[in-house]
């Protein structure tokens, strides 16, 4: 009889100590829910200043926006004898949508010359100047690339949109290849762009950003999702971070992912891709040769710089 009490005193000392623990995790699990559904806004700032990661002023919220749609563009006769016009250059066309042109008398470029230097330098010697942007003068091809712009925004690392100029070892501009995009069109499917402060939150959940580090600049340009069969290239609105003035980092707008990628790489890749082009094409002239003598430097460039890394 005293066992069968002492039994039963036991059973409901554990169903309450098992209830008990149930209310404490289930209480638990609330708070825990409720952190994420109504974190506020400021939790990506406080991480940021406990690491001592500053963020200047950022851009203004960007309101609803669609992808565009481009199509690569052919020039025309009358854009053509434009250059050939020049008495400056010598032309030479490829399928209509590529551009080589190689000077007569090489143009000087001032040792640590700004983008604004350059971009005055080299105005007067190609088609819609104002169409395109000085991105940056890489050393290690020892090119200047500037991107087209669309909405007046940078679309970054495209083919078939920049001006690619060749320098030699005097610092002296020799010949460039020039591809633009046609006219765009947006798409009626628009999207919300996130805030500035969600593409900084991206890289930093991606460890992208670390302590003592600054984000120097925030800009809205486009970035390239992959091609359409009929040849139409599909846009979307890209965040460009750059962080102590010389990483940068591209993060999708729309949905939140991040663009990997660096010069050098997309240098690389594109003196491929023109190098093969041209020996494809049926041109067979002293500029395309001309033309693949630099490609092929450039790469060979290249190839030393592998070797060193």
């Amino acid at each position: 009889m005293q066992w069968s009490r002492i039994k039963t005193l036991f059973i409901l000392c554990f169903i309450i100590l098992d209830v008990y623990l149930l209310f404490i995790f289930l209480d638990k699990q609330k708070e825990a829910d409720i952190g994420i559904l109504e974190r506020p806004d400021t939790t990506i700032e406080k991480q940021l200043e406990a690491e001592n990661i500053k963020v200047g002023q950022l851009p203004e919220e960007q309101p609803d926006e669609s992808f565009l749609s481009v199509q690569q563009k052919k020039f025309t006769d009358d854009e053509i004898r434009q250059i050939e016009n020049k008495d400056d250059q010598e032309l030479s066309m490829m399928n209509e949508t590529f551009i080589f042109s190689k000077f007569i008398e090489p143009i000087t470029v001032p040792k640590g010359a700004k983008s604004e230097i350059i971009t005055e330098l080299v105005n007067d010697h190609v088609l819609y100047p104002d169409e395109y942007v000085f991105w940056d003068w890489n050393k290690d091809f020892n090119v200047i690339l500037f991107f087209q712009k669309k909405n007046d925004r940078p679309i970054y690392f495209n083919q078939n949109g920049m001006i690619l100029f060749f320098l030699n070892d005097d610092n002296e501009i020799v010949s460039y290849t020039q591809t633009m995009l046609g006219e765009e069109e947006d798409r009626d499917d628009k999207k919300s762009i996130i805030k500035p402060i969600k593409a900084i939150e991206t890289l930093y959940r991606w460890s992208q950003l670390n302590a003592g580090e600054e984000v120097t600049s925030m800009k809205i340009g486009y970035h390239t999702i992959v091609p359409l069969p009929d040849g139409v290239q599909v846009f979307v609105p890209t965040w460009k971070v750059t962080v102590n003035h010389e990483r940068n980092y591209f993060v999708n707008a729309i949905e939140g992912f991040i663009f990997w990628g660096k010069d050098e790489d997309f240098l690389e890749e594109t003196m491929e891709e023109y190098s093969e082009k041209v020996r494809s094409t049926e041109n067979q002239s002293e500029l395309r040769e001309d033309l693949l003598r630099q490609l092929n430097k450039k790469l060979e460039m290249s190839n030393h710089r592998g070797e060193k890394e």
